[in-house]
């Protein structure tokens, strides 16, 4: 029934094949996405209704993951649900999710509010697992916007039963240069706690306008998990591997870095599964991508391959960030705008005050990350900051500034705390999970 789009598909797909894309690009694109799901992120897509919409869909996984073979259970699934396209487009960045529809997971919802002042919302549909809510949902407006957004949520059960929220991301402005009437988007809710309830309310501010709309979910596929107790080792740093929990939204990888280590592992650039054959579930790109800090226990959250079931699955990492223990702070005087402190490497070639604002700048090759996590006096109190920034130039300097209040009248030096550093310890660790 589907041969002869799909052939037709899979001829854009060599089209797309021979276009010339920089890997290293893509993995800054993607790394960006890592730093910035500290905060929230939104995405937006027109609305359409016809088979060019289907069309449009199924290109965008065959182009864009290689690995899923579209078959024609899945084409049809995604044709006969309405609106199914802009589902797609939300989560193309996302294997586990894909699988998640392709296996019929998804539930449909559509459930609309009332409308005010000429602005309703939809509720399309939800992926969802004990820990986790998606819910995907439409802004409408009677009138062309060129900027909508969610200003604020709250979910809520219906028979009141407390919801011990972990994170939460519904975004920035959805917005177009020439107005929509409609903008697509998702609110993800994470839980410290399995969910009991079936039945929830959320309320959904738009324009100063509230909606609440009510729905019930299915029942829940049970969570899969491994105990492990194996540890990784990247140049004789070690990172301890308890256990394995994968669930239908995310995988949770806990783990804790060794306390004998002499180096602070930062950030494991490339922790990923992969089974027998090859594929590969990497970290989530737009998201929460963890809990908790370098000198704790960890969460890491990867894509799922809940509905994969592989012979042989692992876990696998190359490449961490990493600096020696004793020069985790960063010592700046902003008075005489001079660094007095900073790792081995010298990487940090300047430093600059103008009013409250410091910026570091770093001569770097492609690292999309905010470098420090706290401001700190020389006695160790914790300094108050306001926004970051980070800014790169055609010539690979990077340029991470920070809003710090009293900052034109401090006289002292001040400690900047690393959480991010080009500085990366290597290996090639495997351990099985099954």
């Amino acid at each position: 029934m589907f041969k002869r789009e799909e052939e037709q598909l899979n001829g854009y797909k060599n089209e797309f094949d021979n276009i010339p894309v920089s890997l290293e690009s893509l993995d800054q694109a993607i790394l960006s996405g890592f730093n910035k799901a500290k905060t929230e992120e939104r995405k937006s897509i027109r609305k359409k209704r016809s088979i060019y919409s289907f069309i449009a869909a199924a290109l965008l996984l065959i182009g864009l993951f290689s690995t899923i073979r579209i078959s024609p259970v899945f084409a049809s699934y995604i044709s006969e649900i309405p609106g199914m396209e802009k589902i797609v487009e939300l989560i193309r960045d996302d294997k586990g999710r894909l699988a998640a529809i392709e296996n019929k997971y998804y539930q449909e919802l559509e459930v609309s509010s009332e409308v005010k002042d000429g602005v309703n919302v939809t509720l399309d549909g939800t992926i969802a697992d004990e820990m986790g809510i998606v819910l995907y949902y439409t802004l409408h407006s009677e009138e062309k916007q060129k900027s909508m957004m969610v200003e604020k949520v709250k979910l809520r059960a219906k028979d009141g039963t407390a919801l011990d929220e972990a994170s939460i991301s519904y975004g920035a402005p959805h917005e177009s240069e020439k107005g929509q009437h409609s903008y697509s988007g998702e609110i993800d809710y994470y839980f410290e706690a399995p969910l009991t309830a079936k039945d929830y309310v959320i309320d959904i501010e738009v324009q100063g306008k509230e909606f609440s709309l009510p729905f019930t979910l299915n029942d829940f596929k049970k969570k899969k998990e491994y105990f492990l107790n194996k540890t990784l080792e990247l140049e004789g740093q070690k990172i301890n591997i308890e256990k394995v929990i994968v669930y239908p939204l995310r995988i949770a990888v806990y783990l804790e870095t060794d306390p004998d280590n002499k180096k602070q592992v930062l950030h494991l650039d490339d922790l990923r599964i992969v089974d027998e054959k090859g594929g590969v579930w990497g970290k989530i790109s737009n998201g929460v991508t963890g809990k908790g800090s370098y000198d704790e226990k960890q969460e890491i959250y990867l894509q799922s391959n809940y509905f994969h079931e592989p012979k042989e699955l692992y876990l696998q990492l190359n490449k961490a960030q990493a600096v020696n223990k004793e020069e985790l702070y960063v010592v700046v005087d902003p008075e005489r705008q001079k660094i007095l402190k900073q790792p081995e490497g010298n990487m940090i070639k300047d430093i600059r005050a103008a009013g409250n604002d410091l910026a570091i700048t770093l001569k770097v090759e492609e690292f999309p990350f905010g470098m420090f996590s706290e401001v700190l006096e020389m006695s160790g109190e914790k300094i108050e900051v306001g926004s970051n920034y980070i800014t790169t130039s055609s010539d690979n300097v990077q340029e991470s500034g920070v809003y710090i209040p009293g900052l034109s009248s401090r006289k002292e030096p001040i400690k900047l705390k690393i959480s991010y550093y080009p500085s990366w310890i290597k290996g090639n660790e495997k351990i099985r999970i099954k």
